[in-house]
């Protein structure tokens, strides 16, 4: 996404960088991407992000692998699963708990909020909050179908939403009319989404302002979209710390680090995040720290007594 173009677009400043590098994203550019996407133009709509990122990078000594896969298929297809570190610029916290769910030794990941944005590192074993503890759900909060059908006007139809959401099949006229006559916008504008699948409607409809522009800033939506360049300041932060471990130089003591962007930027930008107390979370799970330090070689036996405190 655009905290990913942000890194790679940083990374590919850097000529002299040597390493591998795998870049998995099993999406492709669309026109909404445009105006927060680094990298991408007119030209690079419908190509796959993940190979640009690899056509990106050639100006690097990196050598990049591009992987137009979600990160399920990435795990389930490579029979190695020991990562030794991964950086994250998802937008969902779903996607972020998957990718804690597969046992990086070290992940760096990158996030922006309406007012602010930031970086947040993540062993497992340390002692410290994983990325799970960042994310995990406080209370009962509604299906992600049910909010993109309050978005479009009809929440009523959230049964179908969630169908159309799981087949990916293209949105079909009659759903388009009705999310037209629900906006209160003309129908033609929306036309051409007919056919595409809903998550591409809904962004380039909601997220990418079109609805908002049609109905001349009448038509008010809830979902919020950080400005260009919060996204590529998130992604030159990821790409910072990526290159700081692997290169062996010390990391920041704290788990996270936030800019205020309604305040002046200050001197002390850490904001400490501490290791979840409930117990819910995966690394206080005996079982999956055994797992982890049967993967990266640390003793399994003292998993009950670190556990335990």
């Amino acid at each position: 996404g655009a905290i990913g173009h942000g890194s790679l677009w940083a990374l590919a400043r850097q000529p002299d960088l040597k390493g591998r590098l795998h870049v998995i994203d099993h999406e492709a550019i669309e026109l909404s991407n445009l105006q927060r996407y680094a990298l991408a133009g007119q030209a690079e709509i419908g190509m796959s992000k993940a190979v640009l990122a690899a056509t990106a990078l050639r100006s690097t000594a990196l050598e990049v692998e591009a992987h137009p896969l979600t990160w399920a298929e990435y795990v389930a297809r490579r029979g190695n699963w020991v990562f030794d570190q991964v950086g994250v610029a998802l937008d969902t916290a779903a996607d972020r708990l998957a990718v804690q769910g597969a046992l990086p030794r070290w992940i760096a990941n990158a996030w922006t909020q309406e007012h602010d944005l930031g970086i947040s590192r993540h062993g497992f074993d340390d002692g410290q909050a994983c990325l799970c503890c960042m994310y995990l759900p406080s209370g009962k909060s509604k299906d992600e179908h049910q909010l993109i059908a309050e978005e479009l006007g009809i929440p009523e139809a959230h049964e179908q939403v969630k169908t159309l959401l799981q087949t990916n099949a293209g949105v079909p006229n009659d759903f388009v009319v009705r999310v037209a006559t629900a906006m209160a916008v003309p129908f033609e504008p929306l036309a051409p989404f007919v056919g595409q699948p809903l998550r591409s409607f809904y962004q380039q409809a909601i997220c990418g302002g079109l609805v908002f522009q049609l109905s001349e800033g009448s038509r008010r939506v809830r979902t919020v979209v950080p400005m260009a360049f919060q996204s590529v300041l998130a992604g030159i932060m990821l790409a910072a710390d990526l290159v700081k471990h692997s290169a062996g130089f010390p990391m920041s003591p704290t788990t996270s680090t936030r800019v205020n962007l309604l305040r002046p930027l200050g001197s002390h930008l850490h904001d400490p995040k501490a290791k979840d107390s409930s117990g819910r979370c995966i690394c206080s799970d005996d079982d999956f720290i055994a797992a982890y330090r049967r993967k990266y070689g640390e003793p399994v036996d003292q998993v009950s007594d670190v556990s335990a405190a």
